[in-house]
C-alpha cells in the first residue's frame, strides 16, 4: 500500500516518491518527494547543527555583509514602496541583522529572532538591532506591520505552521514576505545528480540538502499563502543593486 504524504508547500496528497538523496554533510540517503500539484520537492533529515556549522554559517555571512547589506537595502526600499505606511517590521531568522540594520535605517522599528549565536551576537553588539536569541513563537505577543523570513523557509519542515503563526502576529492590513531559494522547471536537471556526493553546480537548489529539505516552486509558495488566508500573492525580484552580485533576492508578498 502506497503511503499519503502531504506536500508541505500546498498540502496535496498528490506526492510521489522521486528517489533518495545523499545529504552532503551527513552522507545519509533521504526519499525526496515531488507535489504533482504545485511542482514543489521535499525530503526530511533531521540534521540539527552544531555550534561549529553555525560558526562556519556566520562566517560565510559575515564575508559577504557588504553584498547582502547592499541588495538588503534595496529590497526594503522595495518592499516599503509596495506596502506604504509600513512602521513596524518582525524578521524571522535574520541571519547577521542586516535586514533588520537597513529597515532601521529607512526609520522603521524592527525586531528579529534568531537560533544562531554568533549571528545573534554581531547583530545586537555591532549593529546594534534588536535580536531575540531563540525561535519565534506564540508566546511573543507583539504584532507587526509587515513580517519577513529571508532564506528560512527551505530550512523547515513544517513551512505551514511557521506562516500560520506569522499571520497571526500581523496588524490589521499587514503583509508577509518569503525568500527562499525557488525549484524552476530548468533546474529539474540538478534531480539526476542529487542522489550522489560529487561535485555540484553553483545553480544546483538541490546541493545543500541536508538543509535545504523543502524546495519551493513559485506556485507552491503562492499556494501555501493563499490556502492560509492571503488575499494576494506577488512574486518578484528584487534589483540587483551590488557589484558582482551572485543575485539579488527573490520572493512572495502576501497581502492581508
Amino acid at each position: 500500500m502506497k503511503t499519503q504524504v502531504r506536500c508541505p508547500a500546498c498540502d496535496s496528497l498528490y506526492t510521489l516518491h522521486v528517489q533518495d538523496v545523499v545529504g552532503r554533510r551527513t552522507r545519509q540517503s533521504y526519499p525526496q518527494r515531488f507535489c504533482m500539484d504545485c511542482r514543489s520537492f521535499f525530503h526530511r533529515t533531521g540534521y540539527v547543527e552544531d555550534d561549529n556549522q553555525q560558526l562556519s554559517d556566520f562566517e560565510f555571512l559575515f564575508s559577504h555583509r557588504e553584498n547582502h547589506y547592499a541588495i538588503l537595502g534595496q529590497l526594503t526600499l522595495e518592499l516599503l514602496t509596495l506596502v506604504p505606511g509600513i512602521k513596524s517590521v518582525l524578521e524571522i531568522g535574520h541571519g547577521t541583522g542586516l535586514f533588520l540594520k537597513a529597515c532601521n535605517d529607512f526609520g522603521l522599528e524592527a525586531t528579529g529572532f534568531e537560533v544562531n549565536p554568533h549571528c545573534h551576537r554581531f547583530a545586537v553588539e555591532h549593529l546594534n538591532v534588536d535580536s531575540r536569541l531563540g525561535l519565534f513563537d506564540d508566546n511573543h505577543e507583539k504584532s507587526y506591520d509587515l513580517i519577513a523570513a529571508i532564506q528560512v523557509f527551505e530550512h523547515l519542515d513544517n513551512p505551514r505552521d511557521l506562516f500560520s503563526l506569522m499571520r497571526r502576529h500581523l496588524n490589521r492590513d499587514g503583509a508577509i514576505y518569503l525568500s527562499v531559494p525557488f525549484v524552476e522547471r530548468y533546474q529539474w536537471q540538478f534531480l539526476w545528480g542529487a542522489d550522489k556526493l560529487e561535485e555540484k553546480h553553483a545553480a544546483d537548489v538541490f546541493a545543500d540538502n541536508d538543509v535545504h529539505i523543502t524546495s519551493f516552486s513559485i506556485d507552491g509558495m503562492k499556494r501555501m499563502g493563499l490556502s492560509l488566508g492571503a488575499r494576494s500573492a506577488e512574486y518578484f525580484v528584487s534589483q540587483d543593486v551590488y557589484h558582482k552580485s551572485p543575485g539579488a533576492y527573490q520572493g512572495v508578498l502576501f497581502r492581508f
